[in-house]
């Protein structure tokens, strides 16, 4: 005999609490506790009911329950005796809406920050296994590789299933992956650890936003997309500073950030397991299908897509091969300082998140490319120079470049987002987004076999201000179109 608490999500009319308890009572069990309160949504009401009983006798009549034309949704935590008490508090805790809403920004804060320990510590993978640009450009870019289908089919089955179970196992792959780069011994062991650190930022990246949106009281969705781009900018930023400082100055340099990570996730994982959702999970067979956008907002999808792309094409530069051969650019091999500009990097995209933050998104876009742009020409003086004063500046105005036009790109999405299908396409936007993160940068690892680094970094450079002054044409061009629409619905 076991102790069980079921949640019921019933329409809040006559007659309810009579038939559910009928139900328990005609089957022969005693309730022991029940309490009945308003739901998040308008007519609907959750019923907390506590028993004792055989997992049997509990199936069929939580089958029976389920078939009722009244009840819209019913979950079984099921707990030993012993944990019984703790389990009750950690549900009511974290039945909490708003405790939700931030256990879910936490979650993806700190799954980021695991993806991003590598970051500095690949000069010493590098040194240690005496890997090529291109394997170094590869350990980068294959957990994005992995990211890609895994938002796809993360989104998809989050808006049958729900989002929290497919963030449960997002955190538990996050700490897998912690877990292998802490056992490693070889450069197939790191990839290994990097497929399950791309599984687990796939399941956050394609569920969160979503997630987020739908545990905000109001449903806000620029403020869901915003609190979801600063959890992925500082759990970024985070990452390589923890990594650096201890890869340099403390015992274990390629272990203890990790374990640190560890530490960190296990609540978050916790924390899930006893989250409420406001969504019902749907009873059709789930069938997965290629990423799909309505047609009425394709066009601006894919702007901002395609403004991701780009932005996170620079910042990738700025994670992986800046870093790597910091010592060939500006002379210095100080792990401290590798991870230093990594985090500072990603910290001023945060920062500039918060500065920029009441601009339109249209003005947020171009403010972050015109930043951007300098920050590449600032890149380029910097290899000819070898100044790390320069370094720094590239590092400054890349930074301040990159938050305006992620967090801008990502809020448009989720703006023009219908309810039905939002998972499936802030998916559809993390895969043009981790595109960016991979493809090019493993180009630009490759051509350094035959151009040299330098010379593949300029043409880089010179790449992504073209692509930057394409994609601002088109932002220029929707604000007029939107300026058009809004002065038709004044004048009517």
């Amino acid at each position: 005999m076991h102790t069980h608490m079921i949640s019921v999500i019933v329409k809040n009319q006559p007659g309810v609490l009579s038939q559910v308890s009928n139900l328990f009572t005609q089957s022969g069990l005693n309730i022991d506790s029940l309490s009945v309160g308003k739901y998040k949504e308008i007519h609907t009401a959750r019923m907390k009911i506590s028993l004792t009983a055989e997992e049997n006798n509990l199936e069929k009549v939580i089958k029976q329950l389920d078939s009722l034309i009244d009840v819209i949704q019913v979950n079984v935590i099921r707990q030993n005796p012993a944990m019984n008490l703790i389990g009750n508090q950690l549900s009511y805790v974290f039945s909490n809406r708003t405790i939700s809403f931030w256990l879910v920004a936490y979650s993806l804060f700190i799954t980021l920050l695991g993806t991003n320990i590598p970051a500095p510590l690949l000069a010493l993978y590098r040194t240690q296994w005496n890997l090529s640009t291109g394997m170094v450009t590869l350990l980068f870019a294959i957990y994005a590789i992995v990211v890609i289908p895994t938002i796809i089919i993360s989104g998809q089955l989050s808006d049958r299933l729900g989002r929290r179970k497919l963030l449960i196992p997002g955190v538990l792959f996050s700490i897998i992956g912690s877990v292998f780069f802490t056992l490693s011994t070889n450069i197939e062991m790191l990839l290994l650890s990097r497929i399950f650190q791309g599984l687990s930022v796939g399941m956050l990246n394609g569920v969160a936003v979503a997630a987020l949106t739908e545990l905000d009281k109001k449903q806000n969705r620029i403020k869901a997309a915003f609190i979801g781009a600063m959890a992925v900018t500082v759990g970024n930023a985070l990452g390589p500073v923890i990594s650096g400082f201890l890869g340099e100055y403390a015992p274990f340099p390629t272990k203890l950030a990790y374990l640190i990570h560890m530490f960190l996730a296990i609540p978050g994982f916790i924390g899930l397991l006893y989250m409420s959702e406001n969504v019902h999970p749907s009873r059709k067979n789930i069938q997965l299908h290629r990423p799909s956008v309505p047609k009425d907002i394709r066009k601006r999808f894919y702007m901002s897509g395609m403004t991701s792309f780009i932005a996170w094409s620079i910042m990738s530069l700025m994670l992986s091969i800046i870093p790597t051969y910091i010592n060939e650019i500006v002379g210095s091999s100080n792990l401290s300082v590798a991870g230093a500009i990594v985090a500072l990097v990603l910290g001023l995209s945060t920062v500039s998140q918060l500065i920029f933050k009441r601009l339109t998104i249209q003005k947020l876009v171009l403010s972050g490319y015109i930043l951007s742009i300098f920050g590449l020409m600032a890149l380029v003086i910097t290899l000819s120079t070898k100044s790390l004063f320069f370094l720094f500046l590239t590092t400054v105005l890349i930074g301040f470049g990159h938050g305006p036009t992620f967090a801008g790109s990502l809020a448009l999405t989720n703006e023009i987002s219908p309810n039905r299908s939002r998972g499936d396409i802030i998916a559809s936007f993390y895969v043009l987004t981790y595109l960016g993160v991979s493809i090019p940068v493993l180009g630009l690892g490759f051509a350094a076999h035959w151009l040299g680094l330098n010379n593949s970094i300029v043409l880089y450079s010179i790449l992504m201000s073209i692509m930057i002054f394409i994609s601002m044409f088109h932002w220029n061009l929707d604000r007029r179109i939107e300026k058009k629409i809004d002065s038709v619905y004044t004048l009517e």
